[in-house]
């Protein structure tokens, strides 16, 4: 380690714990992701935001049910409960094009007027406009009405229109539409994620004693153990970085991209990678004699205090219990901040020279 200032103990402690949590929080993270692929949490949220944006009172119809009704989409659909959450944008473009165009409602329409003469060559086209200039004009269809005259200006060639460059353009802006609104619901779903996070942490370090007052007055007073510490993240910095990459990603920001499944973890890999985590987790606080478990609770303010069990019923006092449900608080606050809060600190520390490389 480096004189001066980056060697102070309080420095050090404050380096130590901020590695615990992050280590914390990735884990917290891999558990979460579990539960989501487990419940396919990520599709149904993502669903049901669509059906509350395609809902379309004017004509009674819900287009964002249409367009999972539609066989592109159940293909990729595991079941009612399970809806994939790995759709691009474009899919879903043509998708509400071509639920629109041939819907039931858009066909009875073109019935009821025997005298409609079509413009394209190609069907879909035909039914799309006939759709959005004929049925009620609610905030869906007339977006999609804007949409399209947009094309058509800007795909046409002199009296007549360029058919594939007019389907394009169309599908684009469309695309572009639910980019912007994949981002949005994905800011919505970045709240209820950490909200999780926080709930999942508490439950943890209430479960395991995660106390981080404990941690931090147990690295205060072992050099060691900080400097053990920091060189467990120094050994390990490049496969924690890696798992941290993976789970940073915003779940609903697939959406954005071509491919139907891109990095969207399988439920058995993230199992995988949770158990070695933890098990690297586990040999380092049993290699340090962290005090993490319950056998390790005490209320004493020294770090070699015994175990509860051989306390007397008067030591455990109300600001003892106050300050380990505290420093549970604050373990599932670190959890909630998510593992790239904490590894984005750690890179600023390893840039600034904290550590050695």
């Amino acid at each position: 380690m480096e004189t001066g200032f980056f060697s102070m103990a309080i420095v050090q402690t404050t380096l130590s714990i901020i590695i615990s949590w992050a280590l914390f929080a990735l884990l917290c993270s891999m558990i979460q992701e579990m539960i989501v692929q487990v419940k396919g949490e990520r599709g149904r949220f993502m669903r049901s935001k669509i059906f509350d944006k395609l809902y379309d009172a004017t004509n009674q119809i819900n287009w964002g049910i249409m367009l999972y009704n539609h066989s592109k989409i159940k293909l990729l659909t595991k079941s009612s409960e399970s809806p994939p959450s790995e759709l691009s944008s474009k899919m879903l473009a043509e998708t509400l094009i071509d639920s629109i165009s041939f819907a039931h409602a858009t066909k009875i329409l073109i019935a009821d007027h025997p005298t409609y003469v079509p413009v394209y060559n190609n069907e879909l086209l035909n039914n799309f406009e006939f759709a959005v200039n004929n049925l009620g004009q609610s905030d869906v269809i007339i977006m999609l009405k804007n949409y399209l005259n947009k094309a058509k200006i800007n795909a046409t060639v002199g009296d007549q229109f360029d058919e594939e460059k007019l389907y394009k353009t169309l599908i684009e802006d469309v695309e572009i539409w639910f980019t912007e609104f994949g981002s949005r619901t994905s800011a919505w779903y970045k709240k209820a994620s950490q909200k999780r996070l926080f709930v999942l942490g508490l439950l943890i370090s209430a479960a395991l004693n995660v106390d981080s007052i404990a941690l931090f007055n147990f690295y205060k007073e072992n050099p060691v153990a900080r400097t053990e510490v920091e060189k467990f993240y120094l050994k390990n910095k490049k496969e924690l970085e890696t798992l941290n990459d993976t789970y940073q990603l915003q779940p609903l920001e697939l959406l954005h991209k071509n491919s139907v499944k891109d990095t969207v973890q399988d439920v058995a890999k993230v199992n995988n990678e949770k158990k070695e985590l933890f098990k690297k987790i586990d040999s380092l606080k049993n290699k340090l004699e962290l005090p993490i478990g319950w056998d390790k609770f005490n209320c004493s303010t020294g770090i070699l205090a015994k175990p509860i069990s051989t306390y007397k019923g008067n030591e455990v006092t109300f600001s003892c219990l106050f300050f380990k449900l505290l420093g549970i608080i604050i373990s599932a606050i670190a959890a909630s901040l998510g593992a790239p809060f904490w590894f984005d600190l750690l890179k600023k520390a390893t840039t600034s020279s904290i550590l050695k490389k």
